[in-house]
C-alpha cells in the first residue's frame, strides 16, 4: 500500500512543479485523466458500510479536521475566489467558478453551528459531484490520505446537528469527522434552487 502513496506523492510533486513552471495540461491529456478517473471511481464501491477499510482524504477547516472517502470526491482544487450571494442559507460561503460552471461553496463549521467569523479565508475546495448537484466544501489545508477501518470509527456525537449526523460515517480517535460528502451536499435541506432568495 505504501507504494501507492509514494506514487501519489510523486505525482503531486510533479503536478506542483508543472503548476509552478506555468505549464498547462493539454485538452487531450485532461480528457485522458478524466476518463481514467471516471473508470477508477466506477470500479470503487461507494459508502463505508460494506467495507472493512476505506481510504479517506483528511483536511482542516477552522481548526477542525474532516475526512471524505475518496469514492465520494470528484476533485480537490485551490479555491481562488468566492463570491458571496445575498440570501443564501448560513452554511454557504457563496459561489465560485470551476471549469466554466458555477459551484456552490459550503463551510462545514457553519453546518456544525460555528459562527462565520471564526473561520478565515479558505485555500482549497473539496468537491463532490452527483447527478443532482455540483458543490464543494471549503478547506484551509489538506492532510494525508488515511486508510480507515469501520471498527476504528465511533458514532457521531449527539451534539452534532441532525443534518450532519445523517451524513457522518463516524469520528476517528483524533476527532476527525468522516463525512459522506456527496450525500450531505445533495440533501434537500442544502438545496437552494427551490427557495426564494
Amino acid at each position: 500500500m505504501s507504494s501507492v502513496f509514494d506514487t501519489l506523492r510523486r505525482s503531486i510533486v510533479q503536478l506542483e512543479e508543472s503548476i509552478a513552471r506555468g505549464s498547462r495540461i493539454t485538452p487531450q491529456v485532461e480528457d485522458r485523466i478524466l476518463r481514467e478517473r471516471t473508470a477508477r471511481v466506477a470500479r470503487e464501491p461507494a459508502g463505508m458500510a460494506h467495507l472493512d477499510a476505506v481510504s479517506v482524504l483528511a483536511f482542516e477547516r477552522a481548526g477542525r479536521r474532516y475526512a471524505v472517502p475518496l469514492a465520494g470526491l470528484s476533485e480537490v482544487t485551490p479555491l481562488v475566489q468566492v463570491a458571496p450571494v445575498p440570501g443564501l442559507p448560513a452554511p454557504y460561503l457563496g459561489v465560485t467558478a470551476r471549469r466554466g460552471k458555477v459551484v456552490a461553496v459550503v463551510d462545514l463549521p457553519r453546518l456544525f453551528g460555528s459562527p462565520p467569523s471564526q473561520a478565515g479565508e479558505p485555500k482549497w475546495l473539496v468537491m463532490a459531484a452527483t447527478r443532482e448537484v455540483l458543490c464543494g466544501v471549503a478547506a484551509d489545508c489538506m492532510h494525508d490520505l488515511v486508510d480507515v477501518s469501520a471498527t476504528s470509527l465511533s458514532s457521531s456525537m449527539p451534539s452534532f446537528p441532525a443534518l450532519v449526523q445523517r451524513y457522518t460515517a463516524g469520528v476517528l480517535q483524533d476527532r476527525t469527522v468522516v463525512i459522506d460528502l456527496p450525500g450531505l451536499l445533495s440533501d434537500p435541506a442544502l438545496r437552494v434552487e427551490d427557495r426564494e432568495l
